[in-house]
């Protein structure tokens, strides 16, 4: 038991030892700027020990979430609290102001509620409230729904701005979708002030992409059959890349290509979404624009909305794909939603997202094979995307046996991390600041630097001189300051090269440090490892693995801790053919 002296009520209060005092801060985006996440703590510490004595310092938990909105309460470091009280271990919770624990009343209300029912306190620094008081729990409540009221304000002055936007049909701005570009087409004076206003324009062989999107899927009639078939074609987008799936169904879903029409209205309208404009508005030529689509995600993370929440109207710029088409396009994509993206049954490949095809560069993904290993493990490949998706057309690269892939690569790394190996004598020899290397460039720096000084001192001497010289002397002199400026030049720029490689390699000591905490850590037990912890590793000690079906390239990142300079060489490349039967033992092992 602890006994703690209330200030605030004059009395001493007894605690049991396992109870603690925890501060919760919140910010909604990461900036150093405004009221940060330590200056939240600050006040509430001052504050906890303003009311309970010093002797709690040793008893405070420190709860913080930075990038995430206090809309719910689907944050990480609250989630841990909230498990903590219900273990009874909080007694009082403090926060710097309210809306950082909660900005809805329904979660706050359910937030009190489960206080309650585990008897601990909750406090707010700027609100000054304390629940300890039945004054308290009112306040507290009133202010929360104060809270909420001007969040919902707040909301639906935005919707307001939005549903005005959208009866513009204006672009109101940012990467325009494939098939258009943005053009200024007018001012505008809103306010007293002016302002540009923009429509989307064709480009003429982007939308030949577009049209040729919708009629080869209306043909195939899936995604992967249009991807396939996109790729075969060389068709690629705007930044010269492969269509994907995710890329396909973001155009196919964009109601920009849309023709308005009486048509495309009701369907709309029939989701449930706000739709603008008079029915001659909707007349067969222009295209629409979509508002209100992305949603924010813990500060960062872009999203769709549901649809039902999307503000639509007639834009500014014309149609591509008639309503019938988009209308077709679009419910074959909802009826194979729950296929589109379909998860593989089992993950057992370690080298998934790290192995890659050594003549096209794509990743090498594996696929299921319908026999078993003798340890009961389902037998897959390494096969390269690119050869998949282009039924072979632009890639031949053979496949490989999975299983026997990833062990060959697990045991070149289990002896690249052997305690005696080159590579741990040299990551230790980093690490422990063995090696003299960095040292003596750090000497010649400074050397250099002072150098460098005197010169421009010896420099500023001359030039004093020449005013008392005589003018017989005046070209040696003036010949002196320039043999100097031109030595400061080779001075300066060797001083850049030692500053980069410096600075570079006391970043390797750092990587060195961490690799070597890393195995030692895991390496012992790497076979116990889940399948993230073992990718994880694998990247931390190899930059790529390829193959080309014939050989297995590891590129061991151990080597470019050697490196010179930052110029050199990264990695060495260390191939084990699949023929070998040293390491292989024979062509079945890989194929």
């Amino acid at each position: 038991m602890i006994a703690v002296y209330n200030f605030m009520k004059g009395m001493v209060i007894v605690m049991k030892n396992e109870e603690y005092f925890a501060i919760y801060s919140r910010k909604s985006k990461f900036t150093g700027k405004g009221e940060s996440i330590e200056n939240q703590i600050e006040l509430c510490k001052n504050q906890l020990i303003n009311k309970y004595g010093k002797n709690i310092e040793n008893r405070i938990l420190i709860y913080q979430d930075e990038g995430f909105t206090g809309y719910n309460t689907n944050r990480p470091e609250f989630q841990k609290m909230m498990k903590d009280i219900k273990e009874k271990k909080i007694k009082v919770v403090i926060v710097y102001r309210l809306d950082r624990i909660s900005r809805n009343v329904s979660d706050f209300c359910n937030l009190k509620d489960e206080l309650a029912k585990y008897d601990v306190d909750f406090m707010s620094v700027t609100e000054n409230f304390d629940t300890s008081t039945p004054m308290g729990i009112a306040m507290l409540m009133i202010s929360s729904v104060f809270a909420q009221l001007e969040r919902d304000t707040i909301a639906e002055r935005i919707r307001d701005n939005m549903y005005e936007l959208a009866k513009t049909g204006r672009w109101l701005g940012g990467t325009t979708p494939l098939g258009y570009k943005s053009k200024k087409i007018e001012n505008i004076d809103i306010d007293g002030k002016k302002r540009s206003l923009y429509r989307l324009d064709y480009i003429s062989d982007e939308v030949k992409k577009i049209r040729l999107i919708w009629d080869k899927f209306d043909e195939l009639k899936g995604l992967n059959k249009l991807e396939s078939y996109l790729i075969q074609q060389g068709v690629k987008t705007r930044k010269d890349n492969y269509f994907t799936r995710f890329s396909l169904v973001t155009i196919l879903r964009n109601p920009v290509y849309a023709v308005a029409d009486k048509n495309i209205k009701k369907f709309f309208e029939d989701m449930g979404v706000t739709v603008y404009g008079d029915e001659k508005d909707f007349d067969g030529k222009h295209g629409l624009i979509a508002y209100n689509k992305r949603l924010e995600v813990a500060g960062k993370t872009k999203m769709y909305k549901d649809v039902s929440e999307w503000i639509i109207a007639v834009g500014k710029h014309k149609g591509i794909i008639s309503s019938d088409k988009f209308i077709k396009s679009w419910t074959l994509l909802e009826n194979n939603k729950d296929k589109r993206f379909r998860t593989p049954q089992q993950n057992t490949s370690i080298l998934s997202g790290i192995i890659r095809c050594k003549h096209c560069g794509s990743y090498m993904r594996p696929r299921l094979r319908a026999t078993y290993a003798p340890n009961g493990d389902r037998n897959f490949s390494y096969l390269c995307e690119l050869k998949d998706k282009s039924r072979k057309q632009l890639c031949q690269c053979k496949n490989i046996n999975g299983i026997e892939t990833d062990k060959l690569v697990i045991e070149k790394i289990k002896e690249l991390t052997l305690p005696n190996s080159d590579f741990m004598v040299k990551l230790k020899n980093i690490s422990t600041g063995k090696e003299k290397e960095t040292t003596k460039k750090q000497n010649e720096l400074q050397s250099l630097k002072t150098t460098l000084t005197n010169n421009k001192m010896k420099i500023e001497k001359l030039v004093d001189r020449l005013a008392d010289v005589d003018k017989e002397i005046m070209n040696e002199v003036a010949s002196q300051i320039k043999d100097l400026k031109n030595k400061n030049i080779s001075i300066e720029k060797r001083i850049d090269e030692l500053q980069v490689e410096v600075s570079y390699e006391i970043d390797q000591k750092q990587v060195a440090s961490l690799a070597l905490d890393m195995i030692n850590k895991y390496m012992s037990n790497f076979d116990k490892l889940d399948i993230v912890s073992k990718r994880t590793l694998i990247k931390l000690l190899v930059s790529s693995v390829e193959s080309d079906g014939e050989n297995l390239y590891i590129n061991f990142v151990g080597d470019s801790l050697s490196s010179k300079s930052p110029q050199s060489d990264v990695s060495r490349s260390c191939s084990y053919n699949i023929l070998c039967s040293s390491i292989c033992c024979d062509r079945k092992r890989l194929f």
